[in-house]
């Protein structure tokens, strides 16, 4: 059993949330807020203009080829990515390996006419078509593509292939200039969940507490639970911030005040994280079917014995302990109140 407070909590203050959840709601709040700035400061900034294709540009760049030949599809990739690459050259006689969509493709099916054409055509009569414009992201070329590839052609090897290509392909239509942005929406989707789990947390204790407040006063025991709860009689657990007075139950953990003779059944729940226990729990089950936490850390042998023995002796109606005939009662009780107290 743990000693009284050295300095006495009023019953308001006992069951308020924590200051330190209120200085976490400020803080996550001011995060999140940050973080809507910050994408919308991504969103809004002036885009650097894509660049011109060439092999010696990383993979991640935003880039463009203005094409004027286009090749049949060369290798359609499918698994954790899908996607399909064509060979097409610029108005400069570079080629370069692109991916494009179906529709896409569609679109350029004069280019992809040129392309057939040029390989029987007299190279001195021949016209290229007006060069079309494609922006996207330059990505590594995957060896086992460049492989695959050089398979199609006599002589050719991976190397040859990266070499005549580039090592990057341009992944058309794609554009990561607003990637920082989804970096912020990330962060404030995260921060928002934290700030929902506090914030609901916060408004359940006080809502208790109010609920409690309001069942007290119907019983015209408000007056009688703030005395016990200040009285020296009152068994105090600190540290899982539970008050165990004559006739009622103070949780401070969830802004519960509890008459015992509310408390048709009390039981311990053990906390598992992969089959390994990592807490425990004391819940009582209410006679009109509501559950209850009573304390959620710091409960130890000592807690549960005190807490069962104090709610039998002033309730011994009460069930104690989980177990499969006391689930059965404590349903059959619930039904007769329920019957007994029709809304």
């Amino acid at each position: 059993m743990e000693s009284n407070a050295p300095k006495q909590q009023t019953l308001a203050e006992f069951l308020a949330p924590k200051k330190s959840l209120r200085i976490w709601q400020i803080i996550l709040a001011a995060l999140l807020s940050l973080m809507i700035l910050g994408t919308v400061y991504e969103f809004t900034k002036p885009k650097p203009d894509a660049v011109q294709m060439s092999t010696a540009l990383d993979s991640s760049t935003y880039s463009y080829v203005d094409i004027t030949l286009l090749s049949p599809w060369l290798l359609k990739v499918t698994g954790d990515s899908d996607y399909t690459l064509y060979e097409a050259m610029d108005a400069e006689g570079n080629w370069f390996l692109v991916t494009l969509d179906d529709a896409k493709a569609a679109e350029l099916s004069a280019l992809q006419d040129a392309y057939n054409a040029s390989s029987s055509a007299d190279p001195q009569t021949f016209v290229l078509p007006e060069p079309v414009r494609l922006t996207g992201v330059t990505h590594t070329t995957d060896l086992d593509d460049a492989d695959r590839i050089a398979q199609m052609y006599d002589n050719e090897t991976q190397s040859s292939i990266l070499a005549f290509y580039g090592s990057n392909y341009l992944a058309a239509g794609e554009d990561n200039r607003d990637g920082g942005a989804y970096g912020y929406i990330l962060g404030a989707l995260l921060v928002a969940c934290f700030l929902i789990i506090v914030s609901v947390g916060t408004s359940s204790q006080r809502k208790n507490y109010r609920k409690s407040e309001q069942r007290l006063y119907e019983l015209g025991k408000l007056e009688e639970a703030e005395t016990e709860f200040s009285s020296p009689e009152s068994i105090r657990f600190e540290k899982s911030k539970l008050v165990l007075s004559k006739q009622f139950v103070f949780c401070g953990a969830s802004g519960w005040i509890l008459p015992y003779g509310d408390i048709g059944w009390v039981y311990q729940r053990v906390q598992r994280s992969y089959g390994i226990p990592i807490g425990k729990q004391i819940i009582t089950g209410l006679v009109d079917g509501k559950t209850a936490a009573i304390a959620n850390k710091a409960v130890n042998d000592q807690l549960l014995t005190d807490a069962a023995r104090t709610i039998y002796t002033a309730n011994p109606d009460c069930l104690i302990g989980y177990s499969f005939e006391n689930i059965k009662l404590y349903k059959q009780r619930v039904k007769e109140y329920k019957q007994s107290h029709p809304k």
